[in-house]
């Protein structure tokens, strides 16, 4: 029966993980990332929080082996969705907010609006 409660428990925060979340999008300038990877603006690529990135299952001390960097994202907002390889964290800031590179940024709104607040996003498994 213990078994079977730990097991459960690992089942729940590993689908944590890929539920719908609800943030604020940013455009973020790509470079060489938490992931190891380089990355430039015209990519369509993304950056979560350290926090939600620290608590991907299966994350270690060598950001570059976190499994969250051989996922995608999809985010949607007013009937715009668009997915994103995952390259990067930004420390601070709000667990649910997402950067995407400025070409990707671009499909959701104009560079000069800023932030587009109220997406919805999920890590896609």
């Amino acid at each position: 029966m213990l078994a079977f409660v730990t097991l459960s428990a690992l089942i729940v925060v590993v689908n944590a993980q890929f539920q719908n979340n609800t943030g604020t999008l940013f455009n973020f300038v790509p470079g060489l990332g938490a992931c190891g990877f380089t990355n430039t603006s015209s990519q369509t690529v993304a950056t979560v929080s350290g926090q939600f990135f620290d608590a991907f299952p299966g994350a270690t001390a060598n950001p570059n082996n976190n499994p969250i960097c051989h996922h995608n994202l999809t985010i949607t907002h007013n009937g715009t969705s668009l997915t994103a390889a995952i390259v990067d964290l930004f420390p601070g800031g709000p667990e649910f907010n997402v950067g995407l590179s400025t070409s990707a940024f671009q499909k959701f709104a104009p560079l000069s609006q800023g932030i587009v607040n109220n997406v919805t996003w999920h890590v896609n498994q």
